[in-house]
């Protein structure tokens, strides 16, 4: 798992405006901005890491043999705002702060493949396990994340593309707020309205994405761009992405109030599903497709905190969840056990809504109802 750079004291305290006023300065100082990392990425085998700094400068390193093995400078030097290993790990792709997107490797010339709408906060991304698609969810207050994302593709001619809305498929999500909670809001009262890494996900294969919030959720062709299915999403706490791998625990499958008429995604998946069996079949896309999202079955327990981590983190497969609220550390659960206390010094930087905090350092965490957060992580969790 990344963890990012400990930040500096300013940051223990991000609710005061003094102190995110004087995080905005530092950060805008050249000077100061040049070497700190502002964001990182860790390979799928889990061997390297990227990290990208304030210069604009990206430097992979070999975590095994503790050193660096490549460095690139971006054009214009703009600092970066994401990085993803594509392609194995040899390669990058990177986002700036003016929304260039750029494909660096040793073994090529960067190349630039489009600009994206600059936005105040860095965007939702997530890599398809075979390293050939990015997806990009804006966080932008003026618009609803479904109407905004794109596609980045690294296979063949590479190129981005603008997923369809939900309108297009003629479907109109419920409103959504334009930040995520204010500051007098409770965790119990907020609500997800842009989706995070936990919320966002390819199928196996990445013909097919998927990503829901705490209203709506959808799932798109990686081929043609277009909706495939929406649902609507009622019970928020119980929905995980589809991890593609069996259910330790019961389940259901959550019917969609609307689909291509091609494609048919209700075969009495209403039913409860105890303990999930493989698919037959060896295409697992077209099995994850039909349910690209479960709703967890869960009973008294997921009224308590702990538990609560148990049951996502036994129903997620092999993938690593943070607990973002803890006063004694920020407890970190893998394959539905608890494995360890982040110290507090190394806590999360968390966000509220469109003002977010100005300047930001690395990944900032979306503020979550349930209080867990998806971490990069190697394609195996470990």
């Amino acid at each position: 798992m990344v963890m990012e750079a400990k930040l500096p004291n300013l940051l223990k305290n991000v609710e005061d405006e003094g102190v995110v006023a004087d995080y905005d300065a530092q950060f805008n100082d050249p000077d100061f901005r040049n070497g700190i990392v502002t964001c990182a990425a860790l390979s799928l085998d889990g061997h390297r890491v990227a990290l990208g700094f304030g210069s604009g400068v990206i430097e992979l390193a070999d975590i095994d043999h503790q050193h660096t093995i490549s460095r690139f400078q971006l054009d214009p030097p703009n600092h970066p705002v994401w990085i993803e290993f594509v392609h194995g790990s040899h390669r990058v792709a990177a986002e700036d702060n003016e929304g260039n997107v750029t494909i660096l490797g040793h073994d090529m010339t960067s190349i630039n493949i489009g600009t994206l709408p600059n936005n105040p906060l860095p965007a939702v991304t997530r890599v398809s396990d075979n390293g050939l698609f990015i997806v990009q969810v804006p966080r932008n207050a003026d618009s609803s994340w479904h109407d905004s994302m794109t596609l980045i593709s690294i296979s063949g001619d590479l190129h981005m593309q603008h997923l369809a809305p939900p309108t297009s498929n003629g479907f109109t999500p419920t409103s959504n707020p334009p930040i995520l909670a204010s500051k007098s809001s409770t965790r119990s009262s907020a609500s997800l309205v842009i989706p995070h890494r936990r919320t966002l996900g390819f199928s196996p294969g990445a013909h097919y994405l998927g990503a829901f919030d705490g209203l709506s959720a959808f799932a798109w062709s990686t081929g043609s761009g277009e909706l495939i299915a929406s649902y609507r999403v009622t019970d928020f706490k119980l929905w995980i992405m589809n991890p593609a791998v069996p259910l330790a625990r019961s389940y259901r499958i959550p019917n969609p109030v609307s689909t291509q008429p091609t494609l048919s995604l209700t075969e009495g998946e209403a039913a409860d599903i105890h303990h999930s069996e493989t698919h037959a079949g060896h295409n697992l896309d077209e099995s994850w497709i039909k349910c690209p999202f479960y709703v967890i079955l869960a009973k008294e327990d997921i009224n308590f905190i702990i538990p609560r981590y148990k049951i996502h983190s036994s129903a997620a497969g092999r993938t690593p969840l943070f607990g973002t609220f803890g006063s004694a550390g920020l407890p970190v659960y893998f394959d539905g056990e608890f494995e360890f206390f982040i110290p507090k010094e190394y806590r999360l930087v968390n966000f509220s809504g469109a003002e977010g905090l100005g300047a930001w350092y690395g990944d900032q965490v979306p503020s979550d109802p349930i209080d867990l957060y998806s971490p990069r992580s190697s394609k195996d969790g470990t």
